[in-house]
């Protein structure tokens, strides 16, 4: 608004300029918000604080940078528009009102020709960096819309926003028009994220030691690891780890949520071999493997179905896993971190989604704090997936006497129909085998739990969860989340609807989606 009130100005750009300086101003401050959501160390000491986690919407912070950068999106193509706009009025305005709003800032001569003004103005230091930055834009945005499938692409090309924001910092420091003030807006954030990737690069602060890596069941691989002496007071249940393995691409770092547990002394991870990258690390640690059971020594402390179980677990030697080389940064809050805020929980894991619970069902063990119920759901496609963490399962029925932790787990890909007279007989029967003897028909063989087929009703699960809570005397419930989307909008209408539906007793939802 103010150029509107400088005729200098107005006589030689016209309104272009108020279109123009007005989308930069939008432009520095989302450009200064857009790197907060992923200065993850950041957020994590944030998130460590408890009103800080009922303040601050943390779950959502990828998507926030998503519309953030779709208004940067926006406003630099105003600004761009704007500029050339203000740039044909320039080429053809009277050079006494040019020297007028210039003065000698742009040299002691102006061309006359149309053709050598636009010439003057892109080579000034705001012209060269304003094509910089376009040239980055024009590259880097196209493959946003392909994040999932060209992941690689578009993690380097997202790095030119980086130089982007470089060169915005320069873009103004000629002073052309007023003060430069961009540098300012970026760099704070700018400073937070950027020393944060240097350190993670210098192998003292991030190279770790590999005490085990195995292949597991469904093609998961698990990694142990040896513990960062500065995890030791940062780590907490259901955060992650960014994993960098030079043996497989010296660039690459991806994130994986921790199945170890604070009071562990080594961090686990599990992930599926989903990608190039997992796809890679996989392969690298399947053909170093040696098989760590032998099978028929298996068979006969255990039976047939034993060895075949135990025997798929495939590991590194020692001399392998030594030659494995992991850079790991972190630990970074999660969503489920928060459970401690709560005397009951409710812990959700779709598919590998699980890793986090598992961290947080271990501490609970350990160290149960203010909890007073914990209801465990595990829903999977592959009925395999249960062997991951059997040994788990079994320390929470020998060691938990109070029934403290409930676990229910769901095999999705076989339906439960109720209009089917067979599917329906086979349901009681196999809760009636279960019940007598620990025996479950459907993974055929003995275990704690009994596996139900089918999706859970949300709606029913955690209506029953209400119903014991607040025969404990409790009011709320925290709910959390690993998992795809589509079964989180299912969870939070349900934690919505109830909530609303009881003024006495409210579900607090989080998520983590894939």
């Amino acid at each position: 608004i103010k150029y509107a009130r400088r005729d200098e100005a107005m006589d030689v750009f016209g309104n272009c300029i108020i279109v123009a300086r007005g989308s930069a101003q939008c432009l520095n401050l989302n450009c200064a918000l857009i790197l907060f959501p992923i200065c993850r160390h950041f957020l994590t000491r944030l998130r460590s604080v408890a009103a800080m986690r009922f303040l601050v919407p943390f779950d959502v912070m990828l998507e926030y940078h998503i519309y953030i950068g779709m208004a940067i999106a926006v406003f630099a193509t105003t600004h761009v528009a704007a500029h050339i706009c203000d740039i044909h009025r320039f080429a053809k305005a009277d050079e006494d009102d040019i020297f007028a709003l210039f003065d000698d800032k742009l040299g002691d001569e102006i061309p006359s020709s149309r053709a050598g003004r636009w010439g003057l103005m892109l080579s000034t230091r705001a012209g060269i960096t304003g094509i910089i930055m376009v040239v980055c834009m024009v590259i880097a945005y196209p493959f946003t819309l392909k994040r999932r499938e060209m992941f690689n692409t578009f993690w380097w090309t997202h790095h030119l926003l980086l130089i982007m924001l470089i060169a915005m910092c320069i873009h103004g420091t000629e002073s052309l028009l007023e003060p430069y003030q961009s540098v300012y807006w970026v760099v704070f954030p700018f400073s937070l994220y950027i020393l944060r990737r240097a350190q993670r690069e210098t192998p003292a602060c991030s190279r770790v030691d590999v005490l085990e890596a195995n292949v597991l069941a469904d093609d998961v691989v698990q990694l142990k690891l040896a513990k960062p002496a500065s995890w030791e007071r940062t780590v907490k249940a259901g955060m992650y780890g960014v994993i960098n393995i030079p043996n497989v691409s010296k660039w690459e770092w991806h994130p994986f949520t921790l199945t170890s547990a604070p009071c562990e002394d080594f961090v686990e991870f599990h992930f599926r071999k989903v990608g190039d990258w997992t796809g890679s690390v996989y392969d690298f640690v399947n053909e170093s493997a040696t098989i760590e059971i032998n099978p028929s020594k298996e068979s006969e402390e255990h039976g047939e179905e034993g060895a075949s179980m135990r025997s798929s677990k495939r590991g590194v030697p020692s001399s392998a896993a030594s030659q494995l080389i992991v850079k790991l940064e972190g630990p970074i809050g999660a969503s489920s971190q928060g459970f401690s805020d709560y005397p009951i929980v409710v812990l959700v894991g779709a598919g590998i989604g699980v890793t986090p619970m598992i961290s947080v069902l271990k501490q609970l063990l350990a160290t149960p704090g203010k909890m007073k119920r914990t209801f465990f759901y595990w829903t999977t496609r592959d009925p395999t997936n249960l062997e991951l963490f059997t040994q788990l399962v079994d320390d929470i029925y020998e060691s938990d006497q109070k029934n403290m932790i409930q676990l229910r787990h769901f095999l999705t890909s076989v339906k439960q129909d109720d209009r089917d007279l067979g599917s329906v007989l086979f349901h009681h029967a196999t809760r009636a085998k279960h019940k007598r003897t620990n025996f479950d028909l459907l993974l055929g063989k003995h275990i704690h739990h009994q596996v139900e087929v089918g999706r859970p009703d949300w709606k029913e699960e955690l209506e029953a969860v209400k119903v014991e809570a607040k025969e404990l005397g409790h009011s709320d419930c925290g709910v959390f989340l690993c998992g795809p989307e589509r079964m989180a909008e299912a969870i939070a209408d349900v934690t919505f609807d109830l909530s609303r539906a009881d003024p006495n007793f409210h579900f607090y939802f989080t998520k983590e989606t894939f």
